[in-house]
């Protein structure tokens, strides 16, 4: 099942991810940002339907000086808010909200589809490159924020077994780079139940990945 999911988040194709029955008990939507265009937007949007995130590494963020959204709420003096938890405990891993300088908006398909790619090359730049000094330049040059489309960075599964952490796993037992876009799936008005993303995966001739299938797989090496 797992080198399934590879061989179509390569073509650019969405699988899902299930986190497990007692963390959030949702799956998301995800995308390799590097195929991603227009139409894997418009089928987040509509076919997932919850909000739609930029996923790459704490290294990553690290060289594009990027601090985690809580951390800077707290120096802005809102540590009564960012001191409490939702019910799955995990602080969140938001950082900056960003548009690309050339979109119209930001909100359309489009928009984002340009602001994701363009946050992709920034993110290849830096880990298949070295080119860090111009990833840093590209991304402080072109980006506007606060934007559309959030930035979440990775604490890694150790330290936390959420949708980012899990999607970057995926990723780098691929051989992907730390470079994807996440959408809650939903219903109306609760998040999708196994069975209904089983059928949505059906939907689009993709799989569903359990977040241990991933965890096991990358303390073995055994995809």
């Amino acid at each position: 099942m797992l080198r399934k999911a590879l061989e179509l988040l390569r073509v650019g194709k969405p699988v899902f991810i299930y986190d497990s029955e007692s963390r959030e008990g949702e799956a998301d939507m995800v995308f390799f940002a590097g195929a991603v265009d227009t139409h894997a937007i418009t089928i987040s949007r509509k076919f997932a339907g919850g909000l739609t995130c930029y996923v790459t590494s704490r290294e990553v963020g690290s060289v594009l000086g990027l601090q985690y959204l809580e951390e800077a709420f707290r120096l802005l003096g809102y540590g009564e808010l960012t001191r409490k938890r939702l019910g799955y405990g995990d602080p969140p891993n938001f950082s900056l909200w960003v548009n690309h300088v050339s979109v119209k908006t930001g909100i359309r398909d489009s928009d984002k589809a340009k602001t994701v790619r363009e946050l992709d090359e920034v993110t290849r730049l830096i880990t298949e490159e070295g080119k860090t000094a111009l990833a840093v330049r590209k991304f402080y040059s072109e980006f506007v924020a606060p934007g559309h489309l959030p930035i979440l960075l990775g604490r890694g599964v150790r330290v936390r077994r959420g949708h980012t952490e899990l999607s970057l796993a995926l990723a780098e037992l691929g051989g992907l780079r730390p470079s994807l876009i996440i959408t809650e799936v939903l219903n109306d008005g609760d998040a999708a139940t196994y069975g209904e993303v089983m059928r949505l995966a059906e939907k689009f001739s993709t799989v569903v990945i359990r977040g241990d299938e991933i965890i096991s797989a990358l303390e073995g090496r055994s995809v």
